[in-house]
């Protein structure tokens, strides 16, 4: 009995005129952003017209993607380049729930793009998981579209109260500085004041001993009273006894004034301590806030996908990234448990970071070489020696590079500082 065989499964991968068209808008605007749509644009080999908005350059890939000629063929092999990773990996998948498998774990961890793509162009890829799929992306696209409003809401409030709460902490900062200096001074005319009521102690008790032998020597008169030579001696001893007398009331009642003025500044010093206390344990939490706030909002950013990280110019001179663009930001100073998540905002912000610590002497020779490299510098005025802000300083003036100082050493400063070296 004769047998037929089945005919072998495809095993090339599907060419961009070859998918449905159904799925190419999606393919084209999931696959190519606004960017790469205008690069691509000014390509002489896809022919667009100059002047067309995003919308009719998303029209004109579409029509692209249906034909087969030089202008889909070259389309195709820059998708292909760029998704050349995902493509193999799907090419694996030989079954439906093989493929759904790969698209479940892509969705989870964000990479749809390429997701979308190895799908569509796999040769074994049914109708009804090719649908599902596309069902999944087009409800994608509804939720972002929902949630992009919010999240930028979201964090306009998050850096609106970030920097209140900054703008509250230094100013009663400033205002605890200046009762600190008032409270040295008034220490200091105390110990000033306790060091003269010490000499008028150590005065009264010399007088008190002039007076003791005084007592003697009119006692040694007394017995002479008899002799009317001694009687003038006598009443010049007495007048002066009176004279020692009224000086040491005098000295008294000076000591007794200085005792409570001394009462009341260690009353005042007390009250000024505690105040200081206070102000201590409400900075410590509105520091605490204002760290929580910077989490919160480092947090929000992480979530937020980077246009640049798909890219294929990324970090060279065609980076068309709307950011940074590949720049190399050098950071000199702030803490040291903040530069990975100050490596991580500029990388969000599409750059190359760089650090130096700013303080260290035996790694003050690296910054010359460190500023060769940079395309930017920032600086925090809190938390950097002064040597190292002024020689940062210099070196950009000299080499003219852009220099932002910022008031802090806290993400919200750094994503403004990023702001004005973009603008």
């Amino acid at each position: 009995m004769e047998t037929l065989a089945l005919p072998p499964q495809p095993t090339q991968r599907k060419k961009l005129w070859h998918i449905e068209g159904c799925y190419k808008c999606a393919l084209i605007g999931t696959c190519l952003s606004r960017a790469e749509l205008r690069k691509l644009s000014r390509e002489r080999q896809f022919a667009a017209e100059p002047g067309l908005d995003d919308y009719q350059l998303h029209a004109h890939f579409i029509k692209i993607s249906d034909q087969d000629d030089t202008q889909a063929k070259a389309l195709g092999k820059y998708l292909e380049k760029k998704y050349r990773s995902a493509a193999k990996k799907y090419l694996k998948a030989e079954t439906d729930q093989a493929i759904k498998a790969l698209w479940d774990e892509d969705l989870a961890e964000g990479r749809v793009d390429s997701a979308w793509w190895g799908i569509l162009t796999h040769p074994q890829a049914s109708l009804e998981i090719v649908a599902k799929v596309y069902g999944a992306l087009h409800m994608l696209g509804h939720d972002y579209a929902v949630n992009a409003h919010k999240d930028r809401s979201l964090i306009a409030s998050l850096r609106a109260k970030t920097d209140m709460l900054e703008e509250v902490v230094g100013s009663e900062r400033q205002f605890f500085r200046q009762e600190k200096k008032q409270l040295r001074e008034d220490i200091f005319e105390l110990h000033r004041k306790l060091a003269h009521g010490a000499n008028l102690a150590k005065e009264n008790e010399g007088l008190r001993e002039k007076i003791a032998a005084l007592d003697q020597r009119f006692r040694d008169v007394e017995d002479q009273r008899r002799e009317e030579n001694n009687q003038q001696l006598i009443a010049e001893l007495r007048q002066n006894n009176n004279g020692l007398y009224g000086r040491i009331d005098e000295l008294t009642e000076e000591l007794d004034l200085i005792k409570r003025q001394f009462s009341q500044a260690v009353a005042r010093l007390q009250e000024l301590e505690q105040l200081r206390g206070r102000l201590e344990r409400h900075e410590s939490e509105q520091t605490r806030e204002i760290a929580s706030l910077e989490g919160m909002l480092f947090q929000h950013i992480a979530k937020e996908q980077d246009p640049c990280l798909q890219c294929a110019d990324q970090n060279t001179d065609n980076c068309p990234g709307p950011n940074l663009c590949g720049k190399t930001v050098l950071y000199v100073g702030g803490l040291h448990k903040m530069v990975p998540h100050y490596r991580q905002l500029v990388e969000q912000f599409g750059g190359r970071f760089l650090h130096h610590d700013g303080g260290k002497e035996a790694s003050r020779n690296l910054l010359p070489k460190l500023m060769s490299t940079a395309d930017a510098v920032l600086c925090p005025i809190d938390c950097v020696s002064h040597d190292a802000c002024n020689c940062v300083k210099k070196m950009c003036k000299r080499y003219q590079k852009p220099f932002v100082l910022m008031r802090s050493s806290g993400l919200s400063s750094l994503a403004r500082g990023l702001n004005q070296i973009i603008q």
